[in-house]
């Protein structure tokens, strides 16, 4: 099973144990790297979780989402 993510980015995922979140439901800081992607809060040390692949009406693109460092509860707890 895929969910729209390459093999590379399921791997990246998968090394840290922590399922990535929809890009959907994500806020416009959390798409930007401003906030969390995983508790939402905003980033003052950070790490690449990997990339989803986002839609805006026609246009889809690859958005790096990024994660507290260190990991945040939500992550911790296998958000």
């Amino acid at each position: 099973m895929t969910d729209g993510r390459s093999t590379a980015q399921q791997s990246l995922a998968a090394a840290r144990g922590i399922g990535m979140p929809d890009p959907d439901t994500l806020t416009g800081p959390q798409l930007e790297g401003w906030h969390c992607a995983l508790c939402g809060r905003r980033l003052l040390a950070d790490q690449l979780l990997g990339t989803v692949e986002w839609s805006c009406g026609s246009r889809t693109r690859e958005v790096e989402l990024w994660v507290c460092r260190p990991l945040c509860g939500e992550a911790l707890g296998g958000a």
